[in-house]
């Protein structure tokens, strides 16, 4: 159930990852490999590692960049990182 939900929140991220027009490409790239990461997690082809508590570290790094700019964007990242939490990463 948690992983499922993992994946319509990656979908929306995605979504509105490419709605948002005033991202700077950097922080664009950096968030497609945060969503590339979090899509393998979401998989659960690999047992949980260091990669996937950095994944998750990152994720709370990039919630707090873009809260004040982005809110849903970071409202996402947010439940993102609930899901993660959910699933014992």
């Amino acid at each position: 159930m948690a992983r499922e939900k993992l994946q319509r929140l990656i979908a929306t991220l995605q979504e509105e990852l490419g709605s948002a027009q005033s991202i700077d490409e950097e922080s664009r790239k950096a968030l497609q490999q945060l969503i590339l990461n979090v899509e393998e997690i979401a998989s659960g082809d690999t047992p949980p590692s260091g990669d996937h508590a950095s994944a998750a570290g990152q994720l709370e790094k990039a919630t707090l960049q873009f809260e004040s700019e982005y809110p849903k964007l970071s409202m996402i990242l947010g439940e993102i990182i609930d899901t993660l939490g959910k699933l014992g990463i």
